[in-house]
């Protein structure tokens, strides 16, 4: 059985650790493994670490129809003299050029896995959700099976009419090897309290879907209150890390927010962190949110797509907020943060999620998919 996995983006986001989740598990089942690559970028590396074999089919992020055109000739040779059984693709440009050149090449499966669906964010125009919504529509139709990595997505879905017979709904899964044991979590804790400064982490894309903007009015109340005792560190990159970097300075937020930019070891930066927060404005479900779970710390979130079905179902845990209600956020935070008793007892319950969602468990419900 030979399976190829499509992404667009070589950034390393939750999308690419998804795939990079799959690729392991089902090489090391004993299946043919390969991956396409839309461009250059350090998720490379990171597959050739693990020797996943990997290509680049030049896949443009935006519509550039002759250039769409050529990614689209290129993978489907690609596919042809490979003899996939399987194509499975994620994210949104990916996930369309894939599925014609899977359709074209008659694959048994042709997936697609939407880590967030493109029509459900909020910021785009009333033309563009209608868009976007039209060709998951069309695409859905050539598509054996459509995983969403939420039952919020789902429910999305069914609500816009795409083939609903062919959803599943697979939850991101953390690495068992990852989760912190109960013993390091309360060292972890004493280690906490002493610390001279509040630590808010921000992990992610520097992307306009993490709504950024709203961190920086939430660090700015911070700032307003004196509270020095507070600092942001906000780990990642992207193509909107200029624009905030110089944003952070003509705004005079140096002092409270470190850039910090890529790390490897992001959950040891967790580990000094005692709150995290998300802003999002869209999401499927946040890789960075499980990796919390993982070392039993803390999240204030936005509610946005999957957060609240794994962290908060019945909605009496006071941490998720409406998007950019800064307030709220406010008020949360540092509700969470002058109450070492009530930060810890999240932190333990944040814990206690993670053996909830694995690898192992979303690797396995993705096999039952490619054998139904």
């Amino acid at each position: 059985m030979k399976i190829l996995y499509v992404i667009t983006g070589a950034d390393i986001g939750g999308a690419q650790r998804h795939l990079l989740y799959l690729s392991e598990w089902f090489k090391q089942k004993g299946f043919e493994v390969h991956v396409v690559v839309g461009e250059e970028g350090p998720f490379i590396s990171e597959l050739s670490d693990r020797n996943i074999p990997v290509s680049i089919v030049p896949i443009p992020r935006t519509i550039k129809l002759w250039k769409d055109f050529k990614a689209l000739c290129s993978l489907t040779r690609f596919i042809k003299n490979g003899k996939f059984n399987i194509v499975h693709s994620h994210s949104s440009k990916a996930g369309i050029i894939a599925r014609i050149a899977g359709f074209l090449n008659k694959v048994d499966k042709n997936i697609f896995t939407a880590h967030g669906f493109v029509f459900t964010d909020p910021t785009l125009s009333k033309k563009k959700r209608l868009f976007y919504l039209l060709l998951e529509r069309i695409f859905s139709w050539i598509s054996t099976h459509i995983i969403t990595v939420s039952h919020y997505d789902l429910a999305q879905g069914k609500e816009f009419k795409i083939s609903v017979e062919k959803m599943h709904v697979i939850h991101n899964g953390i690495p068992k090897n990852a989760i912190i044991s109960y013993p390091d979590w309360k060292n972890k804790q004493e280690m906490l309290r002493n610390k001279e400064k509040w630590i808010i982490g921000f992990v992610g894309r520097f992307a306009s879907e993490k709504n950024i903007d709203m961190l920086l009015r939430v660090a700015e109340k911070f700032k307003e209150q004196t509270l020095d005792q507070v600092e942001f560190w906000m780990i990642g990159d992207g193509p909107l890390f200029e624009k905030y970097e110089a944003e952070i300075k003509s705004r005079n937020l140096q002092t409270i927010i470190q850039l910090k930019g890529n790390q490897d070891n992001v959950q040891e930066w967790m580990d000094h962190m005692h709150a995290m927060i998300i802003t999002s404005h869209k999401e499927g479900l946040p890789f960075v949110l499980l990796e919390a779970c993982s070392r039993g710390l803390p999240v204030i979130s936005t509610d946005v797509g999957g957060v609240k079905e794994v962290v908060d179902p019945l909605g009496t845990k006071n941490i998720l907020v409406p998007i950019n209600d800064d307030n709220k956020m406010y008020a949360h935070l540092t509700a969470l943060l002058s109450n070492h008793s009530y930060r810890e007892e999240l932190g333990e319950y944040f814990l206690n999620l993670a053996n909830l969602f694995t690898v192992e468990q979303m690797c396995k419900e993705t096999e039952k998919v490619y054998f139904s």
